[in-house]
C-alpha cells in the first residue's frame, strides 16, 4: 500500500519547501498539508493533483512502484542546465523521492557571481575542484581554493562568485529539509 502522506512529505522536503510554502502553492492550508502528511486525512483527487503540481510531480511517477535505487551514475547521466550566473551547471545526482540529497558540478567564469539563492531547509557542502570560489553567506564572505571545502546550512540567502582569474570548478552537494 502506498503511504501518500510520507511521499508528499518527502517530495516537499526534497524541494526545500516548508509546509506553509506547499500549502500556498497548492491552494490549501498549512494544517491540511500537515494532516495529509501524517495520514490523518486523505486529500481529495483534486487536492492531490494540486499538491503534485506544486511539487512538479506527475501522478504516474508519484504512484509508480518503487524500483531498486540506482547506484552507479555515469558521466552521460549528468543533466546539463542553463542557470543564470554559471558557465556550466550539471546535475550529477538528481533529486528523487527516495533521496534526501542532490549533487551538482558547476563552473563560474572569472569575475562573475551567481544570483542569490533563497533560504531553504537543508545543508550545503562544496568541494572546490579548481580555482577560487567566493561564498557570500548573509553578511559574511568566504573564499575557498582548490582542495578546500565549505559547509553551511541553507537557512539564509547565499551566492557564489569566482574570485580568481581562471574558471572556478566545484562540486555542490545539498540536502533537503530536516
Amino acid at each position: 500500500m502506498i503511504d501518500i502522506g510520507a511521499r508528499i512529505k518527502h517530495l516537499r522536503q526534497i524541494n526545500g519547501l516548508a509546509q506553509a510554502d506547499l500549502a500556498e502553492r497548492a491552494g490549501l492550508t498549512k494544517g491540511a498539508i500537515s494532516q495529509i502528511e501524517r495520514n490523518l486525512t486523505s486529500p481529495s483527487v483534486a487536492n492531490l493533483f494540486e499538491i503534485l503540481t506544486a511539487l512538479n510531480e506527475t501522478p504516474s511517477s508519484f504512484f509508480a512502484d518503487v524500483d531498486e535505487e540506482k547506484v552507479l551514475f555515469r558521466k552521460s547521466d549528468a543533466l546539463p542546465s542553463e542557470v543564470t550566473g554559471y558557465k556550466t551547471f550539471d546535475t550529477l545526482l538528481p533529486k528523487s523521492r527516495y533521496r534526501s540529497i542532490v549533487a551538482y558540478r558547476a563552473t563560474i567564469a572569472p569575475g562573475k557571481q551567481t544570483p542569490p539563492e533563497p533560504p531553504q531547509e537543508g545543508e550545503n557542502y562544496i568541494q572546490v575542484l579548481a580555482g577560487r570560489l567566493g561564498l557570500q553567506l548573509g553578511q559574511i564572505s568566504y573564499v575557498a581554493r582548490k582542495g578546500e571545502s565549505l559547509y553551511f546550512a541553507g537557512e539564509q540567502e547565499f551566492a557564489y562568485s569566482n574570485k580568481g582569474k581562471t574558471l572556478v570548478d566545484f562540486l555542490w552537494v545539498r540536502t533537503s529539509g530536516r
